[in-house]
């Protein structure tokens, strides 16, 4: 029976061979970009996406770079022109720490410039201090007010037991304390041929939708005559390359805004004849304890075979 396949996601359709995941664990698209031209531009963009560590050593890196450069043009307008230097200290180190003074904007009040050359390095300076520090809090201010969605996905899919038949299950759980509600989830398989051309399927959930996700969403795909998983062994999706892509939707309360996650399963991350243990219940006082260390426990079940 040929299934009924969807039309290209926008992750392409022709290949001349083989491709590898299209979607990582981290939710980014395992593609990569050549031809551009990089912009200015570009590099606030990155820094609103980069890591608070990388940001961090951006910022830091570029602070002390920036620093030693100005230090260097004071070295060479002669340290005599800067007033109130310590004459404990080398002549860069007091060219250094006026720098940082004059980029900061502190002023303290006993280091000062004199000479034509002096000044017009310290005019310099402090247009980049202001431009940059006016770039990082913008940065600083993007990264807080944007939300930051922490979707703890299962390490695997399973092929679990669903009415009279099977099903394909994965779970999902919010790792943070805000409330995320009218949730909605696409699910599709990706499978490639031997020459490399992709083909996509839908895949029809139990329940693509949840008003409320406080604990866990189980989502559940029926495998009955309709799904192209019917019939299919774990050989054949081995070599086809299969790939389950999923892309989560909902609406983050505390931001006011919608937010995306993306994420996938390949063939060899979906356990078989498997099911999900309970990851939620309910204690002595009725209060409903949810441990998202659990999200990931499976078990074995028998009777199960795709």
């Amino acid at each position: 029976m040929m299934w009924k396949r969807t039309i290209d996601p926008g992750l392409g359709k022709k290949y001349n061979h083989r491709t590898k995941r299209l979607i990582n664990k981290d939710g980014s698209f395992n593609i990569v970009k050549r031809g551009s031209e990089p912009r200015l531009y570009d590099i606030y963009q990155y820094l609103i996406n980069v890591s608070h560590g990388r940001l961090a050593l951006f910022v830091i890196g570029f602070y002390l770079l920036i620093n030693l450069f100005f230090a260097l043009l004071y070295v060479g307008c002669g340290v005599e022109n800067l007033h109130g230097i310590d004459p404990r200290l080398p002549p860069f180190l007091n060219a250094f720490f006026f720098s940082v003074q004059t980029f900061t904007t502190v002023g303290y009040g006993v280091l000062s410039p004199h000479g034509l050359a002096t000044n017009l390095v310290v005019t310099l300076e402090a247009l980049l201090g202001w431009v940059g520090f006016a770039i990082i809090t913008g940065v600083v201010f993007s990264r807080f007010s944007t939300p930051n969605v922490r979707i703890l996905y299962s390490n695997h899919a399973v092929i679990a037991p669903y009415g009279e038949g099977r099903s394909l299950q994965f779970r999902l759980a919010n790792k943070r304390n805000n409330m995320l509600m009218e949730m909605e989830a696409k699910v599709l398989l990706m499978v490639q041929d031997t020459d490399g051309d992709r083909h996509y399927y839908n895949l029809k959930l139990e329940q693509s939708s949840l008003h409320f996700f406080p604990i866990n969403w189980t989502v559940v795909h029926p495998i009955d005559a309709d799904s192209p998983l019917h019939n299919v062994s774990l050989r054949q999706l081995e070599e086809q390359q299969a790939e389950v892509l999923v892309l989560i939707k909902g609406y983050d309360e505390a931001f006011g805004q919608f937010i995306h996650s993306r994420f996938s399963y390949r063939y060899d991350e979906i356990l078989w004849n498997t099911r999900f243990r309970k990851v939620y219940e309910a204690d002595a006082e009725g209060e409903t304890i949810f441990n998202l260390l659990r999200l990931h426990e499976t078990e074995p079940v028998t009777n199960c075979v795709l």
